[in-house]
Order: C-alpha cells, then structure tokens, then sequence
C-alpha cells in the first residue's frame, strides 16, 4: 500500500514528460476541477481531453480561466444518445483565439476500443509538433461504472504505454470514495506518479 511522501502546492503536482499521473480527489472538489489547467497555464501544450464525467464545454470553460486555451484541442467525449455511426462522425471549430477544437464522441464511456482509438489519433497527430501533448482523462470512476476491473486495467495499461511512447504527459482523475481498495490499489500500480487532494488544505500530497 502506498504511503504519502510530501505534500505539493494546489498547483504543483507536475511531472516531466513523459509520463502519466494519477490524481486521486473527489469528483465535485475543485481541486480536481482546476488542476489540470493550472498545471499548464501558459505553456506550450496540444490538449487532449477524454471527457467521461461532463461536458466538453465546462472543461474548455475551466482551461479558459487558467491561463487560456492551447492551440491545439482534441476532445473524446461519450454520448449514449447517439448512434454508433452518428458518434463517430469527428467535428472541428476555430474559436475567436485562433484554438482549434476538434471533437470526436464514442457511443458510450465503456467503448474502450473506441476511446483508445481517438486518443491514439491525436497522439499521433501532434507527435511531431515541438508542443507537449497533454492529455486529461475525466475520470477512471466513470470508466469503471462501465467496465469491470479487469478490462480497465488492460486498456489503461496499453494506453499509459502509448503516452509514454509518444512523448506525452497523461493526468488520470479518479475519486478513491467510490471505489473499493482493491480496485484502486490495482488501478495504481499503474502509475509511477500520484497525488491526493487534501478538501482541508487544498494541497496535493504525493503518495
């Protein structure tokens, strides 16, 4: 069992690329709202968001109030409203700022397949841009209400891989509350890097 290690600023739980990180907070603290983007405010970064647990809008809502949005921006989001052939069907606006945002959406938070595909898409993408792509998956706890244990593993295991592969920085959200023990224990084993938010203090402490 993994033990704190020290304790981090509320915005200062970064890790060199490349890389991939777990951030363990509850789904509604701001802590886990506005890490992501305070992380990278002003810094040269491609944008990948894996949106499971809320709306694309919010999240680009959040990146605009830390610093601004990057110039580049790929969002897989899930929509179980949609049609399979309806939800692989990608859209792309350029905002008022010169940000491209392209959108691509799975049919459901539990196409694994699905979501490995897009974000290998973007991942490859920028692979050669001199930006560091990040990517922020929202969240594993939404992941996990629609794939068991077993499969998650393997697919976060390929996709922690091909971040690292591609140069990439990844920050995975996941609210330890509503998870058993095991289930997040074999969750990070994961991750080399990984970060607690303290609701008292609003610090991370790395564990």
């Amino acid at each position: 069992m993994s033990t704190t290690r020290g304790r981090r600023g509320s915005d200062d739980v970064s890790v060199a690329p490349p890389g991939n990180v777990l951030l363990r907070a509850p789904a509604l603290s701001d802590g886990k709202r506005s890490i992501c983007p305070s992380l990278h405010a002003g810094d040269d970064v491609n944008l990948c968001v894996v949106s499971l647990s809320g709306t694309p809008d919010r999240i680009l809502d959040t990146w605009r109030r830390h610093g601004g949005l990057p110039q580049k921006v790929g969002i897989v989001t899930a929509d179980e409203t949609r049609s399979t052939a309806a939800a692989d069907v990608p859209s792309a606006t350029v905002g008022p700022d010169g940000t491209t945002v392209s959108t691509t959406t799975v049919s459901e938070p539990g196409d694994l397949t699905g979501i490995g595909i897009k974000v290998s898409q973007c991942l490859s993408a920028w692979r050669d841009d001199d930006a560091t792509t990040v990517l922020c998956f929202d969240s594993l706890t939404t992941l996990l209400q629609y794939a068991d244990l077993q499969r998650a593993f393997r697919f976060l295991h390929m996709l922690t891989q091909q971040i690292e592969n591609a140069g990439a920085l990844g920050y995975f959200h996941i609210d330890p509350a509503a998870h058993d023990d095991r289930t997040v224990s074999t969750v990070a084993n994961l991750f080399s890097e990984q970060f607690e938010y303290d609701t008292e203090t609003g610090g991370w402490d790395e564990r």
